[in-house]
């Protein structure tokens, strides 16, 4: 199929699209979600990269997925004929009704077809039909309803005509192998299978739209990743005025258009099915067993409908509800499920739920569902259940069961009342529901509940907000009103106002000022685990202001109290901070052991947060040990941790730039550190809004693209800026700025920034690391400015460094500057060893962005641009020729290059990675080779390529 079909474009395909047949698309596979994948825009470039190899392509997916909008896209792109056909219900019955979408005339009637020489002589006149409109793309919607006479004509046509002629993209809706498109096509058609839109698609709704990338959490489990329902959701969103806004929460509830479309989603399966959806929906991993015992009968089938038409998801691995708990595909279908009953039916059902449910907490939640009004005894049961859930981690389910109970306590108990409230504020903090927390605070206040409980509750609410910290001042001056003289209150205030002025303006000073407020006010209340938190807060500040020996003198005071870390938070504890200080230490193997000692403790415990934060730590020591692969593994859990918990983004998406620019690529750690920059700064977060530019302007600067990277280090200096000071083990951006400042020939400032260093880095062992990035900063300015022996003298040493301290990854990036500047000294050899030696450490960290940047040197320096393609090891290459046997026209290096990773099977974002260019420019890149070779496509170079090679 011609490229030229689609504009002269060459169609992209992303990274990981499977391993079955016809070119490596077997059922289920297709272009992933998110900012590895691309999002939607990688699934669009598939599916036209499909049809231009292999004439055809399959898209199938459940209700709502977009399925229709991915054949408009790839139709969008033929700059050919376009036929198009829908089935409708119904269709299938009606012999014909496709092909009459084709052209009326074809069958004046569907009977005179039923004779094998009439069904002969259509299939005849329709593929001619089609072959005079060439090139024609055929774009069949809904092809489970297209009735088998039509699937028959249109199927000999795609069978028999060649792919240039004739090309087909089709979609079917369903969650399984596409059977009827594939019946259609000939039997094993190329797939994409649309997958639910993850949660870096939904941010980019959002934030295209100006509403908040911190709600794409709640905004992906209320629609499942269902694009229907995603673009409904964002639609209401946006009509919905500021002040109809909840505070804390997205407010999902009453988006009419979402309802309605889960109500229609909900109707695909029989009215029958109805009850037996309502009860799955109130329970809680319902499965057949558990539906039966509630008195539905007909569970297993019901269950295995609604699976299969996607309103239901077996477990994971398996596509049979009898595997196992299924849950719904989106929380707006479960919420229409509820819907199908009325109060008084949902209460029956949650009695019949407690009486079937094997687990007595959530047997405890179906009771006090199923109560109306106020019930002491009832309340008390429902408290105690929420204790146990707490005991047990499952935060969310005990800040619900404590609300009920509160809710089931009777008026003349005010004060108990007031008590539940705050405790459940505390549990949805810690669940990261900050809405939630704020409903029970408001509902305290506006009662005049004990002063105490108002604290709680408002401090609650704080420490939910996160990294969006704007709001927290009103609140910390409420509870101080509230605390009045009260020394353990106004020490829990300030040790809150201690994390706002460290998060949310980067202010050290005043941050440490609260930090130490907070631990002698603990101390005069006597309340021990108040002032290790103090303590420990205040050693995270020393430390950020430079002051290491005054940081572990204060963090060993907190340790001494041996308040148990689950006590405090763990990430919270001082436990927790001797991990991260052994990070900036640059002793990773100390850190990694703490932290992981502390995993099982933040799981226990249930709180989001610090389990997020545990798994970005360990992301963070994996990727300076040189162990790529496990820290992006840890990178993608902190981001489905703070997923699932509808915390902010931010601090996750900052995690997964850092380790992608270590171990996955360069373009991708730029997108998430483009993301995490845009929500850091919406929320006024600081402290990830200067890291995010960081890890942005790093990857600026070892692509090489300087002018980019220098403005983004100014921009961290004019956030910082020199008055702040601070521990430059710490705050890590500045050896990376005087890289880039040298780089682009700004030497005067360059050395000034080394100055500055030079005043706060000292010999204490905790500056061991960034000594050494330090001194490779030194000797890039020493090249620039002509004395590469002496840079050469101290990469040495800073090489060396690297290897003592177990960190790979920078002991590469060290030997692999060094062969620049041997390289521009013309000592080919000098450069080649440490080019190779780097290549060593690279590969076996998996550190693939840097094995992919020293690769792209030694090849240069070998002459040839890249490795050849696979299975043309040992050939002798030839200069590329025209069609007509005449030379092409001289390609560059750089289209060298591009021509052998394309041929070889890089897509272009890869091929962009690569290079360290933008897609657009891999495009014209590739429209310039396509004029010289004088070839069309990709299939056509890769053919023209490989004739060069014997």
């Amino acid at each position: 199929m011609s490229a030229t079909a689609f504009g002269g474009r060459a169609p992209q395909i992303p990274g990981g699209d499977g391993d079955g047949p016809d070119g490596g698309h077997g059922p289920g596979s297709g272009g992933g979600n998110g900012a590895g994948g691309g999002g939607w825009d990688a699934l669009v470039d598939t599916a036209v990269r499909l049809v231009g190899l292999h004439g055809r392509v399959a898209v199938h997916g459940g209700w709502g997925s977009g399925k229709s909008t991915l054949v408009g896209a790839v139709a969008g792109r033929w700059t050919g004929r376009v036929v198009r056909l829908r089935g409708r219900p119904g269709d299938e019955l009606l012999p014909c009704s496709g092909l009459m979408q084709l052209d009326e005339g074809l069958v004046a009637d569907g009977a005179a077809v039923a004779a094998p020489a009439d069904r002969l002589r259509l299939r005849a006149r329709v593929a001619r039909m089609l072959r005079e409109m060439s090139p024609v793309l055929l774009a069949v919607d809904d092809v489970q309803w297209l009735d088998p006479v039509s699937a028959d004509v249109l199927g000999y046509a795609l069978r028999s005509e060649e792919r240039g002629v004739l090309g087909a993209v089709t979609a079917e809706r369903t969650v399984r192998w596409p059977e009827r498109s594939a019946e259609l096509m000939g039997g094993h058609p190329p797939v994409v299978r649309l997958s639910p839109a993850g949660q870096e698609e939904v941010a980019d709704r959002l934030e295209a739209l100006g509403l908040s990338a911190r709600w794409s959490g709640a905004v992906l489990h209320h629609c499942g990743g269902n694009r229907a329902l995603l673009a409904a959701c964002c639609e209401g969103l946006v009509r919905r005025p500021a002040t109809d806004r909840p505070f804390g929460r997205v407010p999902l509830d009453g988006l009419g258009r979402v309802e309605g479309l889960a109500d229609t989603w909900l109707v695909t399966v029989p009215a029958g099915m109805r009850k037996t959806l309502r009860v799955a929906s109130l329970a809680h991993r319902p499965d057949t067993d558990l539906l039966l015992r509630a008195g539905c009968p007909e569970a297993h089938e019901h269950l295995a409908h609604a699976v299969r038409a996607g309103v239901l998801v077996a477990p994971e691995g398996s596509d049979d509800a009898r595997s196992g708990a299924v849950r719904f595909a989106a929380r707006a279908l479960a919420d229409a499920a509820a819907r199908t009953g009325s109060a008084a039916e949902r209460r029956g059902d949650h009695a019949a739920l407690a009486m079937a449910v094997t687990d007595p907490i959530r047997a405890a939640r179906h009771r006090a569902m199923a109560v109306v009004g106020a019930d002491r005894h009832a309340a008390q049961d429902t408290a105690r259940a929420a204790a146990t859930a707490r005991e047990g981690g499952d935060r969310g389910l005990s800040a619900e069961l404590m609300l009920l109970a509160a809710r089931l306590t009777p008026p003349r108990l005010a004060d108990l009342r007031s008590q539940r409230l705050a405790d459940a504020a505390q549990e949805a903090a810690a669940a990261g529901d900050v809405g939630a927390a704020h409903r029970a605070a408001r509902r305290i206040v506006d009662d005049h509940g004990r002063p105490a409980h108002q604290v709680r509750a408002l401090l609650a609410v704080v420490d939910g907000c996160g990294q969006d910290l704007a709001a927290a001042e009103s609140f910390l001056a409420a509870a101080r009103g509230a605390a009045r003289d009260d020394p353990r209150l106004l020490a829990a205030i300030e040790l809150r106002a201690s994390v706002t002025a460290n998060v949310a303006s980067a202010d050290f000073d005043r941050s440490f000022l609260h930090a130490t407020r907070s631990a002698a006010l603990a101390r005069a209340a006597g309340d021990d685990g108040l002032r290790a938190a103090a303590l420990t807060m205040a050693a995270r500040t020393a430390r950020l202001l430079g002051r290491p020996g005054e940081a572990r003198t204060t963090l060993e005071s907190a340790l001494a109290l041996a308040v148990p870390p689950a006590a405090l938070g763990v990430s919270n504890s001082p436990e927790y901070l001797v991990a991260r200080h052994a990070v900036f230490d640059g002793d990773l193997s100390r850190a990694r052991a703490v932290l992981l000692e502390l995993l099982p403790l933040a799981r226990a415990a249930g709180g989001a947060e610090g389990l997020t934060d545990l798994c970005r730590s360990l992301a963070e020591v994996e990727a300076g040990l040189g162990a790529c692969a496990g820290a992006l593994v840890w990178a993608d859990r902190a981001r489905s941790h703070t997923g699932e918990a509808d915390l902010s983004p931010g601090p996750a998406w900052y995690t997964s730039a850092l380790v992608q620019s270590c171990g996955g690529s360069f373009g991708r750690a730029l997108d998430y550190a483009r993301r995490a920059l845009d929500v850091s700064r919406a929320e006024g977060d600081v402290l990830h809004t200067t890291r995010s530019l960081w890890v942005a302007g790093a990857v600026y600067l070892h692509s090489g693209r300087i002018d980019p990277a220098v403005a983004v280090f100014e921009e961290i200096g004019d956030i910082e800026g020199p008055s702040k000071g601070g521990d430059p083990a710490v705050l890590r951006w500045q050896p990376d700025a005087v890289e880039a400042f040298a780089a682009a020939g700004l030497l005067d400032r360059a050395y000034a920034l080394l100055a500055a260093l030079d005043e706060v880095v000292t010999c204490d062992a905790s500056h061991a690391m960034v000594r050494a990035t330090v001194t490779r900063a030194r000797a890039v300015c020493l090249a620039r400015e002509g004395d590469p022996g002496r840079a050469v003298e101290i990469l040495d040493e800073a090489a060396a460094a690297f290897a003592a301290m177990g960190r790979p990854v920078e002991q590469g990036r060290t030997l692999l500057t060094l062969g620049r500047i041997e390289r521009r000294r013309r000592r080919v050899g000098a450069a080649k060893a440490a080019w190779e030696a780097a290549a060593a450490l690279f590969s076996a960290a998996e550190a693939r962005p840097w094995t992919a940047l020293v690769g792209g040197h030694l090849d240069r320096l070998s002459g040839a641009a890249a490795d050849p393609a696979p299975g043309a090891s040992g050939a002798v290459r030839r200069p590329l020729s025209r069609g007509d046997g005449t030379p092409a026209a001289v390609l560059t290096e750089r289209e060298r290059h591009l021509v052998d990773l394309v041929t070889s099977g890089s897509t272009n974002p890869e091929a962009a990675d690569r290079l360290f260019v933008s897609r657009k420019t891999v495009e014209a890149m590739l429209s310039r080779i396509y004029r010289k070779v004088g070839v069309r496509n990709r299939t056509e170079l890769a053919a023209r390529a490989g004739s060069r090679d014997t």
